[in-house]
Protein backbone atom coordinates (compact mmCIF):
# COMPACT_ATOMS: atom_id res chain seq x y z
CA UNK A 1 0.00 0.00 0.00
CA UNK A 2 2.82 2.44 0.92
CA UNK A 3 4.69 1.71 -2.31
CA UNK A 4 1.44 2.11 -4.29
CA UNK A 5 0.99 5.58 -2.76
CA UNK A 6 4.59 6.44 -3.65
CA UNK A 7 4.18 5.67 -7.34
CA UNK A 8 0.78 7.38 -7.37
CA UNK A 9 2.41 10.56 -6.17
CA UNK A 10 5.38 10.10 -8.49
CA UNK A 11 3.08 10.04 -11.51
CA UNK A 12 1.35 13.20 -10.22
CA UNK A 13 -2.07 11.61 -9.95
CA UNK A 14 -2.42 13.27 -6.53
CA UNK A 15 -1.78 16.96 -5.93
CA UNK A 16 0.44 16.59 -2.86
CA UNK A 17 4.07 17.37 -2.20
CA UNK A 18 6.10 14.66 -3.85
CA UNK A 19 7.36 11.67 -1.93
CA UNK A 20 7.61 13.43 1.47
CA UNK A 21 4.41 11.69 2.60
CA UNK A 22 5.99 8.24 2.48
CA UNK A 23 8.31 8.47 5.54
CA UNK A 24 5.42 9.70 7.70
CA UNK A 25 3.09 6.96 6.48
CA UNK A 26 5.78 4.32 7.04
CA UNK A 27 6.73 5.43 10.57
CA UNK A 28 3.05 5.52 11.52
CA UNK A 29 2.24 2.11 10.07
CA UNK A 30 5.24 0.28 11.55
CA UNK A 31 4.68 1.78 15.01
CA UNK A 32 1.02 0.81 15.13
CA UNK A 33 1.80 -2.64 13.73
CA UNK A 34 4.36 -3.41 16.46
CA UNK A 35 2.13 -1.99 19.22
CA UNK A 36 -0.73 -4.26 18.29
CA UNK A 37 1.41 -7.24 17.36
CA UNK A 38 2.83 -7.18 20.88
CA UNK A 39 -0.55 -6.63 22.56
CA UNK A 40 -2.19 -9.51 20.73
CA UNK A 41 0.78 -11.84 21.19
CA UNK A 42 0.34 -11.24 24.90
CA UNK A 43 -3.38 -12.03 24.57
CA UNK A 44 -2.84 -15.19 22.49
CA UNK A 45 0.23 -16.59 24.28
CA UNK A 46 0.12 -15.33 27.87
CA UNK A 47 -3.37 -16.72 28.51
CA UNK A 48 -1.70 -20.14 28.75
CA UNK A 49 0.50 -18.90 31.59
CA UNK A 50 -2.50 -18.24 33.86
CA UNK A 51 -5.47 -20.24 35.14
CA UNK A 52 -8.12 -21.10 32.53
CA UNK A 53 -10.77 -18.70 33.88
CA UNK A 54 -8.40 -15.70 33.81
CA UNK A 55 -8.17 -15.21 30.03
CA UNK A 56 -10.37 -12.09 30.12
CA UNK A 57 -8.10 -10.68 32.83
CA UNK A 58 -5.00 -10.98 30.60
CA UNK A 59 -6.80 -9.33 27.66
CA UNK A 60 -8.04 -6.52 29.89
CA UNK A 61 -4.59 -6.03 31.47
CA UNK A 62 -2.76 -5.92 28.12
CA UNK A 63 -5.22 -3.38 26.73
CA UNK A 64 -5.14 -1.31 29.93
CA UNK A 65 -1.35 -0.95 30.19
CA UNK A 66 -1.11 -0.06 26.50
CA UNK A 67 -3.41 2.93 26.96
CA UNK A 68 -2.37 4.02 30.47
CA UNK A 69 0.65 6.05 29.20
CA UNK A 70 -1.70 8.09 26.98
CA UNK A 71 -3.62 9.07 30.09
CA UNK A 72 -0.56 9.84 32.21
CA UNK A 73 1.79 11.42 29.66
CA UNK A 74 -0.29 13.02 26.87
CA UNK A 75 0.17 16.52 28.37
CA UNK A 76 3.95 16.00 28.27
CA UNK A 77 3.72 14.77 24.67
CA UNK A 78 1.75 17.89 23.70
CA UNK A 79 4.33 20.15 25.34
CA UNK A 80 7.22 18.43 23.54
CA UNK A 81 5.43 18.77 20.17
CA UNK A 82 5.09 22.53 20.79
CA UNK A 83 8.62 23.19 22.03
CA UNK A 84 10.80 20.98 19.83
CA UNK A 85 11.16 19.70 16.29
CA UNK A 86 8.43 17.16 15.61
CA UNK A 87 10.69 15.29 13.21
CA UNK A 88 13.31 14.77 15.92
CA UNK A 89 10.70 13.58 18.42
CA UNK A 90 9.50 10.94 15.94
CA UNK A 91 13.08 9.87 15.17
CA UNK A 92 14.11 9.39 18.81
CA UNK A 93 10.92 7.54 19.70
CA UNK A 94 11.35 5.16 16.76
CA UNK A 95 14.91 4.50 17.93
CA UNK A 96 13.59 3.62 21.42
CA UNK A 97 11.26 1.02 19.91
CA UNK A 98 14.08 -1.45 19.22
CA UNK A 99 15.32 -2.04 22.80
CA UNK A 100 11.71 -2.12 24.04
CA UNK A 101 10.84 -4.93 21.63
CA UNK A 102 13.96 -6.86 22.69
CA UNK A 103 12.78 -6.60 26.29
CA UNK A 104 9.35 -7.89 25.24
CA UNK A 105 10.88 -10.89 23.46
CA UNK A 106 12.84 -11.67 26.63
CA UNK A 107 9.54 -11.74 28.51
CA UNK A 108 8.16 -14.36 26.11
CA UNK A 109 11.37 -16.37 26.44
CA UNK A 110 11.03 -16.53 30.25
CA UNK A 111 7.20 -16.89 30.06
CA UNK A 112 7.03 -13.93 32.43
CA UNK A 113 3.71 -12.06 32.39
CA UNK A 114 5.16 -9.11 34.33
CA UNK A 115 7.92 -8.57 31.74
CA UNK A 116 5.63 -8.60 28.70
CA UNK A 117 3.12 -6.32 30.45
CA UNK A 118 5.96 -3.91 31.34
CA UNK A 119 7.11 -3.97 27.70
CA UNK A 120 3.55 -3.18 26.62
CA UNK A 121 3.55 -0.17 28.95
CA UNK A 122 6.84 1.07 27.45
CA UNK A 123 5.51 0.70 23.91
CA UNK A 124 2.44 2.65 24.95
CA UNK A 125 4.69 5.38 26.40
CA UNK A 126 6.76 5.55 23.22
CA UNK A 127 3.61 5.87 21.09
CA UNK A 128 2.20 8.51 23.44
CA UNK A 129 5.24 10.76 23.15
CA UNK A 130 5.39 10.84 19.37
CA UNK A 131 1.66 10.85 18.61
CA UNK A 132 1.12 14.68 18.68
CA UNK A 133 4.30 15.15 16.65
CA UNK A 134 3.20 12.52 14.11
CA UNK A 135 -0.26 14.00 13.56
CA UNK A 136 1.11 17.55 13.67
CA UNK A 137 3.41 16.75 10.75
CA UNK A 138 0.44 16.07 8.42
CA UNK A 139 -0.23 19.78 7.91
CA UNK A 140 3.51 20.56 7.86
CA UNK A 141 4.04 18.10 5.01
CA UNK A 142 0.90 18.57 2.88
CA UNK A 143 -0.25 22.08 3.79
CA UNK A 144 -3.90 22.98 4.44
CA UNK A 145 -5.04 21.29 1.23
CA UNK A 146 -3.35 18.02 2.17
CA UNK A 147 -5.07 17.63 5.55
CA UNK A 148 -7.89 15.32 4.40
CA UNK A 149 -5.66 13.17 2.17
CA UNK A 150 -2.92 12.94 4.81
CA UNK A 151 -5.36 12.26 7.65
CA UNK A 152 -7.30 9.69 5.63
CA UNK A 153 -4.13 7.82 4.69
CA UNK A 154 -2.64 7.96 8.20
CA UNK A 155 -5.92 6.65 9.63
CA UNK A 156 -6.07 3.96 6.94
CA UNK A 157 -2.57 2.78 7.83
CA UNK A 158 -3.31 3.07 11.56
CA UNK A 159 -6.25 0.68 11.37
CA UNK A 160 -4.35 -1.53 8.96
CA UNK A 161 -1.54 -1.72 11.53
CA UNK A 162 -3.97 -2.39 14.40
CA UNK A 163 -5.71 -5.26 12.73
CA UNK A 164 -2.75 -6.73 10.81
CA UNK A 165 -1.01 -6.82 14.18
CA UNK A 166 -3.90 -8.97 15.39
CA UNK A 167 -3.71 -11.18 12.29
CA UNK A 168 0.05 -11.81 12.47
CA UNK A 169 -0.17 -12.34 16.24
CA UNK A 170 -2.71 -15.09 15.60
CA UNK A 171 -0.43 -16.73 13.04
CA UNK A 172 2.71 -16.43 15.16
CA UNK A 173 1.00 -17.74 18.30
CA UNK A 174 0.07 -20.95 16.45
CA UNK A 175 3.64 -21.59 15.22
CA UNK A 176 5.16 -24.62 16.94
CA UNK A 177 8.81 -24.62 15.84
CA UNK A 178 11.18 -21.66 16.30
CA UNK A 179 8.27 -19.44 17.40
CA UNK A 180 10.36 -17.13 19.59
CA UNK A 181 13.02 -16.73 16.89
CA UNK A 182 10.40 -15.83 14.28
CA UNK A 183 8.67 -13.37 16.64
CA UNK A 184 12.03 -11.68 17.33
CA UNK A 185 12.84 -11.38 13.61
CA UNK A 186 9.42 -9.91 12.80
CA UNK A 187 9.18 -7.29 15.56
CA UNK A 188 12.80 -6.15 15.15
CA UNK A 189 12.47 -5.88 11.37
CA UNK A 190 9.34 -3.76 11.74
CA UNK A 191 11.05 -1.53 14.33
CA UNK A 192 14.14 -1.09 12.13
CA UNK A 193 12.02 -0.20 9.09
CA UNK A 194 10.18 2.42 11.12
CA UNK A 195 13.38 3.99 12.40
CA UNK A 196 14.86 4.10 8.89
CA UNK A 197 11.75 5.86 7.59
CA UNK A 198 11.87 8.43 10.43
CA UNK A 199 15.34 9.52 9.25
CA UNK A 200 13.81 10.53 5.89
CA UNK A 201 11.08 12.84 7.27
CA UNK A 202 10.98 16.30 5.67
CA UNK A 203 8.51 19.01 6.63
CA UNK A 204 8.10 22.78 6.89
CA UNK A 205 7.51 23.13 10.63
CA UNK A 206 6.29 26.33 12.24
CA UNK A 207 8.40 28.07 14.89
CA UNK A 208 8.50 26.22 18.24
CA UNK A 209 6.44 27.72 21.04
CA UNK A 210 8.48 27.94 24.26
CA UNK A 211 5.71 29.84 26.10
CA UNK A 212 3.92 26.92 27.66
CA UNK A 213 2.72 26.88 31.26
CA UNK A 214 0.11 24.14 30.90
CA UNK A 215 0.04 21.65 33.77
CA UNK A 216 1.39 18.16 33.12
CA UNK A 217 -1.22 16.81 35.52
CA UNK A 218 -3.67 14.95 33.25
CA UNK A 219 -6.77 16.11 35.17
CA UNK A 220 -5.71 19.76 35.21
CA UNK A 221 -4.67 19.50 31.56
CA UNK A 222 -8.11 18.19 30.56
CA UNK A 223 -9.79 20.96 32.56
CA UNK A 224 -7.66 23.67 30.94
CA UNK A 225 -8.09 22.34 27.40
CA UNK A 226 -11.84 21.89 27.84
CA UNK A 227 -12.21 25.52 28.94
CA UNK A 228 -9.81 26.75 26.24
CA UNK A 229 -11.69 24.83 23.52
CA UNK A 230 -15.01 26.24 24.76
CA UNK A 231 -13.73 29.80 24.27
CA UNK A 232 -11.32 29.52 21.35
CA UNK A 233 -12.37 26.60 19.11
CA UNK A 234 -16.12 26.10 19.15
CA UNK A 235 -17.06 22.47 18.57
CA UNK A 236 -13.68 20.98 19.54
CA UNK A 237 -15.02 19.42 22.74
CA UNK A 238 -17.83 17.69 20.82
CA UNK A 239 -15.36 16.34 18.25
CA UNK A 240 -13.05 15.04 21.00
CA UNK A 241 -16.00 13.40 22.75
CA UNK A 242 -17.02 11.82 19.44
CA UNK A 243 -13.53 10.46 18.77
CA UNK A 244 -13.23 9.16 22.32
CA UNK A 245 -16.57 7.35 22.06
CA UNK A 246 -15.49 5.97 18.69
CA UNK A 247 -12.36 4.46 20.28
CA UNK A 248 -14.38 3.01 23.16
CA UNK A 249 -16.63 1.28 20.62
CA UNK A 250 -13.70 0.08 18.49
CA UNK A 251 -11.85 -1.28 21.51
CA UNK A 252 -14.94 -3.18 22.67
CA UNK A 253 -15.31 -4.76 19.22
CA UNK A 254 -11.67 -5.82 19.03
CA UNK A 255 -11.59 -7.34 22.53
CA UNK A 256 -14.93 -9.04 22.00
CA UNK A 257 -13.78 -10.75 18.80
CA UNK A 258 -11.09 -12.56 20.82
CA UNK A 259 -13.89 -14.12 22.90
CA UNK A 260 -16.87 -14.23 20.51
CA UNK A 261 -15.10 -15.94 17.61
CA UNK A 262 -13.88 -19.05 19.48
CA UNK A 263 -16.98 -19.30 21.71
CA UNK A 264 -19.81 -18.56 19.26
CA UNK A 265 -18.23 -19.46 15.92
CA UNK A 266 -15.85 -22.19 17.22
CA UNK A 267 -12.85 -21.00 15.23
CA UNK A 268 -9.08 -21.00 15.92
CA UNK A 269 -6.68 -18.16 16.81
CA UNK A 270 -5.48 -18.05 13.19
CA UNK A 271 -9.02 -17.74 11.84
CA UNK A 272 -9.82 -15.04 14.41
CA UNK A 273 -6.67 -13.20 13.31
CA UNK A 274 -7.78 -13.56 9.68
CA UNK A 275 -11.16 -11.96 10.44
CA UNK A 276 -9.33 -9.08 12.12
CA UNK A 277 -7.08 -8.74 9.07
CA UNK A 278 -10.12 -8.54 6.79
CA UNK A 279 -11.50 -5.89 9.13
CA UNK A 280 -8.20 -4.05 8.72
CA UNK A 281 -8.62 -3.93 4.97
CA UNK A 282 -12.21 -2.75 5.36
CA UNK A 283 -11.45 -0.01 7.90
CA UNK A 284 -8.45 1.07 5.86
CA UNK A 285 -10.59 1.25 2.73
CA UNK A 286 -13.20 3.31 4.57
CA UNK A 287 -10.56 5.77 5.84
CA UNK A 288 -8.92 6.05 2.44
CA UNK A 289 -12.24 6.56 0.63
CA UNK A 290 -13.24 9.19 3.18
CA UNK A 291 -10.03 11.08 2.44
CA UNK A 292 -10.59 10.82 -1.33
CA UNK A 293 -14.28 11.82 -1.17
CA UNK A 294 -13.40 14.80 1.03
CA UNK A 295 -10.90 16.04 -1.59
CA UNK A 296 -9.46 19.34 -0.26
CA UNK A 297 -12.12 19.94 2.40
CA UNK A 298 -13.21 18.46 5.73
CA UNK A 299 -16.32 16.47 4.77
CA UNK A 300 -18.43 16.28 7.96
CA UNK A 301 -21.35 14.95 5.93
CA UNK A 302 -19.69 11.53 6.17
CA UNK A 303 -20.24 11.46 9.97
CA UNK A 304 -23.96 10.46 10.01
CA UNK A 305 -23.39 8.13 7.07
CA UNK A 306 -20.55 6.26 8.77
CA UNK A 307 -22.19 6.17 12.20
CA UNK A 308 -25.44 4.75 10.84
CA UNK A 309 -23.64 2.00 8.93
CA UNK A 310 -21.62 1.04 12.02
CA UNK A 311 -24.68 0.88 14.31
CA UNK A 312 -26.86 -1.06 11.86
CA UNK A 313 -24.21 -3.69 11.06
CA UNK A 314 -23.49 -4.51 14.71
CA UNK A 315 -27.21 -4.52 15.57
CA UNK A 316 -27.83 -7.12 12.83
CA UNK A 317 -25.12 -9.34 14.35
CA UNK A 318 -26.93 -9.20 17.69
CA UNK A 319 -30.39 -9.86 16.25
CA UNK A 320 -29.55 -12.47 13.59
CA UNK A 321 -26.69 -14.30 15.37
CA UNK A 322 -25.27 -15.14 11.90
CA UNK A 323 -23.00 -18.03 10.99
CA UNK A 324 -19.37 -17.40 10.09
CA UNK A 325 -19.82 -16.05 6.53
CA UNK A 326 -22.58 -13.54 7.32
CA UNK A 327 -20.86 -12.56 10.55
CA UNK A 328 -17.72 -11.67 8.58
CA UNK A 329 -19.76 -9.68 6.01
CA UNK A 330 -21.51 -7.66 8.70
CA UNK A 331 -18.33 -7.00 10.71
CA UNK A 332 -16.63 -5.82 7.51
CA UNK A 333 -19.51 -3.43 6.78
CA UNK A 334 -19.20 -2.08 10.32
CA UNK A 335 -15.45 -1.61 9.80
CA UNK A 336 -15.90 0.17 6.47
CA UNK A 337 -18.47 2.53 8.01
CA UNK A 338 -16.18 3.34 10.93
CA UNK A 339 -13.59 4.73 8.51
CA UNK A 340 -16.17 7.18 7.14
CA UNK A 341 -16.97 8.24 10.70
CA UNK A 342 -13.44 8.76 12.03
CA UNK A 343 -11.57 10.58 9.26
CA UNK A 344 -13.69 13.78 9.16
CA UNK A 345 -13.48 14.04 12.97
CA UNK A 346 -9.67 13.90 12.94
CA UNK A 347 -9.40 16.20 9.93
CA UNK A 348 -11.70 18.74 11.64
CA UNK A 349 -9.21 19.13 14.52
CA UNK A 350 -6.27 19.71 12.19
CA UNK A 351 -8.20 22.19 10.07
CA UNK A 352 -9.59 24.25 12.96
CA UNK A 353 -6.68 24.38 15.45
CA UNK A 354 -3.91 26.63 14.12
CA UNK A 355 -0.17 26.80 14.74
CA UNK A 356 1.67 24.92 17.47
CA UNK A 357 -1.47 24.83 19.62
CA UNK A 358 -2.37 21.83 17.48
CA UNK A 359 0.08 19.80 19.61
CA UNK A 360 -1.97 20.50 22.73
CA UNK A 361 -5.24 19.76 20.91
CA UNK A 362 -3.96 16.40 19.68
CA UNK A 363 -2.62 15.59 23.16
CA UNK A 364 -6.02 16.50 24.63
CA UNK A 365 -7.74 14.29 22.08
CA UNK A 366 -5.31 11.42 22.72
CA UNK A 367 -5.73 11.66 26.47
CA UNK A 368 -9.52 11.57 26.26
CA UNK A 369 -9.46 8.79 23.64
CA UNK A 370 -7.45 6.55 25.89
CA UNK A 371 -9.41 7.38 29.02
CA UNK A 372 -12.36 5.98 27.09
CA UNK A 373 -10.33 2.96 25.89
CA UNK A 374 -9.35 2.25 29.50
CA UNK A 375 -13.04 2.48 30.41
CA UNK A 376 -13.78 0.06 27.57
CA UNK A 377 -11.34 -2.50 29.02
CA UNK A 378 -13.15 -2.43 32.37
CA UNK A 379 -16.56 -2.39 30.65
CA UNK A 380 -15.66 -5.37 28.48
CA UNK A 381 -14.40 -7.38 31.46
CA UNK A 382 -17.62 -6.74 33.41
CA UNK A 383 -20.13 -7.30 30.57
CA UNK A 384 -18.41 -10.41 29.21
CA UNK A 385 -18.20 -12.09 32.62
CA UNK A 386 -21.72 -11.08 33.68
CA UNK A 387 -23.69 -11.41 30.42
CA UNK A 388 -21.51 -12.86 27.63
CA UNK A 389 -20.00 -11.76 24.33
CA UNK A 390 -23.33 -11.25 22.53
CA UNK A 391 -24.37 -8.57 25.03
CA UNK A 392 -21.04 -6.83 24.45
CA UNK A 393 -22.06 -6.45 20.79
CA UNK A 394 -25.49 -5.18 21.88
CA UNK A 395 -23.75 -2.54 24.01
CA UNK A 396 -21.62 -1.55 21.01
CA UNK A 397 -24.74 -1.16 18.82
CA UNK A 398 -26.52 1.04 21.36
CA UNK A 399 -23.45 3.22 21.91
CA UNK A 400 -23.05 3.61 18.14
CA UNK A 401 -26.65 4.84 17.79
CA UNK A 402 -26.17 7.38 20.59
CA UNK A 403 -22.83 8.57 19.14
CA UNK A 404 -24.29 9.05 15.66
CA UNK A 405 -27.28 11.03 16.94
CA UNK A 406 -25.14 13.31 19.12
CA UNK A 407 -22.61 14.07 16.38
CA UNK A 408 -25.29 14.62 13.73
CA UNK A 409 -27.06 17.12 16.00
CA UNK A 410 -24.00 18.86 17.47
CA UNK A 411 -21.66 19.11 14.45
CA UNK A 412 -23.37 22.09 12.84
CA UNK A 413 -22.86 21.46 9.12
CA UNK A 414 -22.93 17.64 9.08
CA UNK A 415 -26.59 17.38 7.98
CA UNK A 416 -26.20 20.00 5.24
CA UNK A 417 -23.03 18.39 3.94
CA UNK A 418 -24.68 14.96 3.97
CA UNK A 419 -27.47 16.32 1.76
CA UNK A 420 -24.84 17.79 -0.56
CA UNK A 421 -23.03 14.43 -0.71
CA UNK A 422 -26.23 12.56 -1.56
CA UNK A 423 -27.07 15.08 -4.31
CA UNK A 424 -23.54 14.74 -5.70
CA UNK A 425 -23.92 10.95 -5.71
CA UNK A 426 -27.20 11.18 -7.66
CA UNK A 427 -25.59 13.38 -10.30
Amino acid sequence: MIFFLYFWQKDKLMVVRKPYWIPLFTTNFTGVLNDNLLKNLICFISVYWVAKGQASMVITLATGVMVLPYILFSPLAGRLAKRYSKRLIVKYMKLAEMPIMLFAVSGFYFANLYMVIAAMFLMGLQSTIYSPAKYGLIRDIGGEEGISFGTGTVEMLTFLGVLLGSFFAGLLSDVEQYRLLIITAVVMSVALLGYGASLKLKAEESQPDKDDNLSLNPILFIKHMFNWAKKEVKGLNVIVLGLSSFWLIGSLIQMNLLVYCPQELQISNSETGLIMALMAVSVALGCWLAGIISKKTVETGLIPLGGSGLALSILLIVILRPEKLWFVILILLAALSSGFLKVPLNAWIQAQVKGRKLGDAIAYNNLMNFVFILISAALFGWIDVAFGARIVFLTVALLSVILTLVLTIKVADSREKLKHLLKWHKH
